[in-house]
């Protein structure tokens, strides 16, 4: 890894944590903005492979969310996962009415280990039942509910 810091994203916020790294001989920069949820990299322009494979795929609200920066930059709503602690993503119907989920894991019962439903070894799942919701603006704290800053 090269470098890591925190600098200007595109939504107003100065809490962007940007990550410059080597991958297969390639200097790669990736940008997860703390203040808006949203994340992109050096990979991440307007009609590139890595943004039509991540269209493709995405669910309708990332793509009527995705961002297209001056910078020509394409910016997408963030899913974060940690498989031991949780998971945040974005929730809602439309591009006005969304906001963020969370979700901790909790530990499989007996009956599920045993179901075969989960891969053997499995101790955890997101626990979809009791998710909490935040507003668009709080992303921070969804992460906080899934105790993400504890591991930095």
């Amino acid at each position: 890894m090269k470098h890591d810091k925190l600098t200007e994203g595109p939504f107003g916020s100065n809490a962007c944590y940007e990550q410059t790294f080597e991958f297969e001989e390639k200097e790669i920069t990736t940008w997860l903005c703390f203040g808006s949820g949203f994340t992109t990299s050096t990979l991440m322009t307007k009609g590139s492979k890595v943004v039509e494979d991540a269209i493709a795929t995405a669910p309708e609200l990332y793509k009527a969310l995705m961002h297209e920066a001056k910078d020509g930059k394409v910016w997408l709503p963030a899913t974060i996962t940690l498989p031991e602690q949780g998971m945040v993503f974005l929730d809602g119907s439309s591009e006005k009415d969304w906001g963020w989920s969370a979700v901790k894991v909790i530990e499989l019962t007996k009956e599920e280990k045993e179901s075969g439903k989960y891969p053997k070894g499995q101790e955890v799942k997101m626990d979809m039942q009791n998710a909490k919701s935040f507003k668009q603006k709080d992303f921070m704290d969804a992460l906080e509910y899934i105790d993400f800053y504890k591991n930095m």
